[in-house]
Formats: structure tokens, C-alpha cells, sequence
């Protein structure tokens, strides 16, 4: 039987035991936040900022609802004023030839094609700097989506998309467009190169031509998109749709 100090020293290791489950149980936790690349640091219910916010780009045909601190771009159309692209993005970092103005931002490059003094732009391109993402007016978020994320997005908006591919110079350059959410008198361009190679060439070759009923070939075999639906986007540009929202560029192509 134990003795009377037995029993002191197990009553202290039990309350010793008791008191550690106690702080352990207590102890503060990690907390883990995620966060938009796009978005910014406060949480979109926090006290300080409204859930949402109303974005208005002049020319645009309605206003575009967004999170507080969102970067959407852009923010100024094809066809707007030298002053207007510099009220919204500062001076101009460089003028190539022929009328092209560049804005270097942290995020990407925002360019503007201005072709002679009396001509309206007639594109406003967007290409991301590395670790950045950009949310276009279309709701794809550049730096971020692959051009299987965008067919979704625009498939979950009932949005028709085209798809076509242009090949030269060792390359080959995918281009899908849509008519611009900013409204149908622009088309929005994404695209992307990649190099040739033997087993990229094989991938987008044409698929055997469609024959018809009296067997003779009825249409070309279409290029093969499927290596391109897990790449990353980071080329946008905005275009006057001239009434359409398919682009005259490089070769119709399909994808599974």
C-alpha cells in the first residue's frame, strides 16, 4: 500500500500532467490568410473598406464591380486621348516609331498604338512583369489563368471565344479573342508564344483533312491548340472589333 508521500508525489505529477493539457490547449494558434495577387491586403469584409467598389472606364458601356484595391485593367480605351492615358498612368516611358507610347508600370507594360497625330489608337496592349497578376476588364486574371481557366470562365459566362494560331520565325503564337466586356465595339486579344520544336510541331499539326460525301477533301485539317490550354497568360490587348469578335490573325485551330 502506498505510503503517504506516494501519494503526495502522484498527486503532484497528475496536477503537473492537468496543467500542461492546459497550456497546450490554450496556446495561441497560427493563423494562415490567403490572398489574391490581385487584391490587396485587407480582407474584402473588413470594417475599413466596402466589399465591393464601382469601377468606371470612359467608354466602356457600363460601370465594372470590383474588390477595394483590385488592379483591373485598363483602365483607358483604344481610341482615347494622349492626355487620358497620361492622367491615368503618368508620363509615358518611351515613344517607339510610328506613334507607339509605352508606360512602364509595376505590374506590367501598358502600350498604346497611335498611328499618326490625326488617327484614333487602335489598340491598347497589356504585358505582364514577372510575379505580377492583373485582372482585365473581362474578369481573366493575367499571370495567373491558362488558357483552359479562360475557356471556362468564358464558358460558365456563355461568352463565345475563337482560338487561332500563327506560326513563323520559329514560333508559334496562340491568340483567343472575344468581344471585350468593356462592350462589342472592342474585341479583347489573349495570346501567347511559344518556340518550335519537333515535339511541339507534332502536338499542333493539323488533324487529316474533312472529306466530303464524294470524297474529295471539303476542308483543311485544323491545328491542334491542346499544348497551349495549361500555359499561363501574360499578353493582352484591346482592339476596335471593326463588327466582330474573331480576329483575322493566323489559322483557326480547335482543342479538346
Amino acid at each position: 500500500m502506498l505510503d503517504f508521500r506516494a501519494w503526495i508525489i502522484a498527486g503532484l505529477i497528475l496536477l503537473s500532467a492537468v496543467g500542461a493539457y492546459v497550456i497546450w490547449i490554450t496556446r495561441p494558434r497560427a493563423v494562415y490568410n490567403a490572398r489574391s495577387l490581385s487584391a490587396s491586403g485587407h480582407s474584402a469584409n473588413s470594417p475599413s473598406q466596402p466589399a465591393t467598389t464601382s469601377l468606371h472606364v470612359e467608354g466602356c458601356k457600363e460601370d465594372f464591380i470590383v474588390s477595394p484595391g483590385e488592379l483591373v485593367e485598363p483602365t483607358v480605351i483604344p481610341g482615347a486621348s494622349l492626355d487620358q492615358f497620361r492622367t491615368a498612368y503618368g508620363p509615358e516611358t518611351k515613344r517607339q516609331a510610328q506613334g507607339i507610347w509605352s508606360w512602364k508600370q509595376e505590374a506590367f507594360w501598358l502600350t498604346d498604338g497611335d498611328f499618326g497625330p490625326q488617327n484614333p489608337s487602335n489598340f491598347v496592349q497589356i504585358s505582364m512583369n514577372s510575379s505580377h497578376v492583373v485582372e482585365t476588364l473581362d474578369g481573366v486574371e493575367l499571370g495567373l489563368d491558362s488558357f483552359g481557366t479562360i475557356f471556362r470562365k468564358m464558358q460558365d459566362k456563355k461568352v463565345e471565344i475563337h482560338e487561332r494560331i500563327a506560326h513563323g520565325d520559329g514560333k508559334w503564337t496562340f491568340i483567343v479573342t472575344i468581344y471585350s466586356a468593356c462592350g462589342h465595339n472592342f474585341r479583347s486579344e489573349y495570346t501567347r508564344t511559344i518556340s518550335s520544336d519537333p515535339r511541339v510541331d507534332r502536338q499542333i499539326s493539323p488533324l487529316a483533312p474533312v472529306t466530303g460525301a464524294n470524297g474529295q477533301s471539303a476542308q483543311p485539317g485544323l491545328w491542334r491548340s491542346d499544348v497551349f490550354m495549361n500555359k499561363v497568360v501574360y499578353d493582352y490587348a484591346m482592339k476596335p472589333s471593326g463588327g466582330t469578335d474573331n480576329s483575322t490573325e493566323g489559322t483557326p485551330s480547335e482543342h479538346d
